[in-house]
């Protein structure tokens, strides 16, 4: 027998035991469902015709010991033919005593040069091919060689400072390592503080001291705000995730109750979500699932508490936590799904309602801030230099130019950067 039949046994053997593990899989989730009918059917949820009807549609018309053993005698078929390709395979192995001078004649030269050259090569691909999750960054390496002492000694003087960064880094699934962005966030702070510095001098000139001690200050305060900025957007990344899988979890949740509708189990489910890419904000959450029940060996109860530990979404982790509860009840998996899904629509709607209402009230305050008030702070400026050429201390022109060229555009590409936040994705 060659290596092609043995190369074909095995994966008939491999489709059979496929094969073997569906069935178990639908017997296991007909139990269940069975399970389920009969407990609403004991607490008075269901009706006797209700239930007679339900019953006789998952069983197909057969009482559910009957179905059982009917599942359970295809798994016995199965097992048997399984069997018969194990044999067959061993039969392939068989030590065959034969003449020294008849080996020569047993092997194909050609043949095995051929397969010794390609095993080669698999393995050389195998070895080379990346698998990362954290590609480099040239800004990266160049803030840890920079500020890998000073970052180490802050974090553990000061734990409590960035034990709330360090976790929402985590959540936020932000592909970088915490100590790096760390180490980032410090070297753009002092960047910017030279070039804010630099620009100033060059921009506005350097008449006396003060200006100087001036410029020193404001450079302070923009890096101060870019550190701020930093600490801080990571939980705006975890806010728009959290607002991106609200946004996607409704139509997710109708996908997912009509494949559990056709009697596939939970892993299918999410394993069809994933392949669909229609989801992107929730393809990461799913993947950890899927990771944590092929690769880690968990069960799928085990695998959705872990994921709805972290996740950033309120309503995702709740239906984790519903999907868990039902698994390990044996209730109606399709009847779950339906019904959270029209809950989650109610509430995607309602969300646009509120968000066109609340708009409106966003206009006017952008009209009174950052249309009215730049004006009126011009025409006062004016009013002022009519009297004198200082304020507080401050030259005239130099605080026209502070807020003409700086602080109306900041307060602008904050507006939109909130307005980007709040606003529910379409």
């Amino acid at each position: 027998m060659s290596f092609d039949d043995l190369k074909m046994d095995i994966e008939f053997a491999n489709k059979l035991l496929d094969r073997v593990e569906l069935i178990i899989k639908k017997k296991d989730s007909t139990e269940g469902r069975s399970t389920g009918l009969k407990t609403k059917f004991l607490g008075d949820k269901l009706k006797d015709d209700e239930y007679k009807k339900e019953s006789q549609k998952l069983l197909k018309g057969r009482e559910e010991n009957e179905a059982l053993l009917k599942y359970n005698f295809e798994i016995k078929n199965m097992l048997e033919k399984v069997n018969d390709y194990n044999n067959k395979i061993l039969r392939h192995f068989e030590i065959k005593i034969v003449k020294k001078e008849d080996i020569e004649n047993l092997i194909d030269r050609k043949k095995a040069k051929e397969f010794l050259k390609n095993l080669d090569k698999k393995q050389y691909e195998d070895i080379n091919e990346k698998y990362t999750l954290y590609e480099k960054n040239f800004y990266g390496q160049i803030s840890n060689q920079l500020f890998k002492e000073i970052s180490l000694k802050l974090t553990k003087k000061y734990p409590g400072v960035f034990s709330d960064l360090y976790n929402n880094l985590r959540i936020s699934n932000m592909k970088i390592f915490s100590d790096t962005y760390i180490n980032m966030t410090f070297l753009s702070s002092v960047l910017l503080f030279v070039l804010s510095y630099i620009f100033m001098i060059v921009f506005f000139g350097t008449n006396g001291f003060f200006p100087i001690i001036q410029y020193l200050l404001i450079s302070i305060l923009f890096s101060g705000g870019l550190l701020a900025g930093f600490y801080y957007w990571p939980s705006i990344v975890i806010d728009g995730r959290r607002k991106d899988i609200r946004n996607e979890l409704p139509f997710a949740i109708m996908h997912m109750a009509s494949i559990a509708g056709s009697g596939a189990p939970l892993t299918t489910t999410f394993d069809t979500l994933l392949r669909s890419g229609e989801y992107k904000a929730l393809s990461g959450e799913i993947k950890r699932i899927m990771n944590y029940v092929n690769l880690f060996g968990y069960n799928l109860s085990t695998a959705l508490r872990s994921v709805a530990e972290t996740t950033p979404s309120k309503e995702f982790k709740e239906l984790l936590n519903g999907l868990r509860s039902t698994i390990e009840t044996g209730g109606d998996l399709r009847l779950y799904l339906q019904n959270k899904a029209d809950d989650t629509f109610i509430n995607y709607k309602n969300d646009r309602k509120k968000y066109v209402e609340t708009l409106a009230t966003y206009s006017d305050i952008y009209t009174a801030v950052l249309i009215a008030a730049p004006l009126l702070f011009i025409i006062v400026l004016v009013l002022i230099s009519l009297v004198g050429n200082k304020l507080g201390g401050l030259d005239i022109g130099f605080i026209e130019k502070l807020g003409i060229y700086f602080i109306v555009p900041a307060f602008n590409i904050a507006f939109m950067i909130f307005i980007n936040i709040v606003q529910p994705e379409l």
